[in-house]
């Protein structure tokens, strides 16, 4: 092979090489950008400690709300109809929580929250209900906890709470041990992954191609 193919051959390789590196590159930095931009729940591992006064509470579930303007909140679901589904929540200071009553005689009242917390409570005497259907709004600007019942049927273990805003202490999610689920690898590692194998192949697959037919390997005998 002539000097000047072989300069040429290698000059194709190098660009080549250069672009394989610049997608890869790219397409990591799409995925890091992916990873930091993403809001929404996502609170890592931990989640606020929520008060033992709902310890006994029917549902019993969780939801972490954050990154959302309005969040929903079933009112009269469950076993027998006594539960608030989700039953804890955590919400970003200025959210709206919209509880829909999802069955008759049910209502929703504070037990304990923050000085300056806006949660009043549907209207009425403490045994004033709500009809099915009907929902009660209330956006939530203070940070910190907030408790409330059905008043009619608190000893039913009818209870839910709220936490908002980052200033709650928090405690780490159970994952359930040796048992319970693997924890789940960030959509924008595996991006990353998948782009850094890319780059890797491709850059392997032109310097297979350059060495077997562009080389320039010096003078040898035949």
């Amino acid at each position: 092979m002539s000097d000047q193919s072989a300069d040429v051959s290698r000059r194709a390789f190098l660009r080549a090489g250069a672009g394989a590196t610049a997608v890869a590159a790219g397409a990591g930095t799409a995925a890091g950008q992916e990873g930091t931009d993403s809001g929404g729940g996502g609170g890592g591992n931990v989640k606020p400690v929520f008060p033992s006064y709902v310890s006994d509470a029917n549902g019993g579930s969780y939801e972490d709300l954050r990154g959302q303007s309005e969040a929903t909140v079933e009112v009269g679901v469950g076993s027998g109809g006594f539960a608030f589904a989700p039953t804890d929540i955590w919400i970003d200071s200025g959210t709206t929580v919209v509880f829909e009553f999802a069955s008759p005689g049910h209502n929703v009242k504070p037990t304990e929250q923050p000085e300056g917390g806006g949660l009043a409570g549907t209207e009425g005497g403490e045994f004033a209900t709500i009809a099915e259907g009907e929902t009660y709004e209330v956006t939530l600007e203070t940070g910190g906890m907030y408790t409330y019942n059905c008043a009619p049927h608190e000893g039913q273990g009818m209870k839910g709470a709220i936490a908002v805003g980052s200033d709650v202490e928090t405690e780490e999610l159970d994952t359930g041990g040796g048992g319970g689920s693997r924890p789940e690898v960030p959509a924008a590692a595996k991006s990353l992954g998948i782009a850094t194998g890319f780059g890797m192949a491709a850059t392997l697959g032109l310097a297979y191609f350059f060495i077997k037919y562009g080389g320039d390997y010096g003078e040898y005998d035949e």
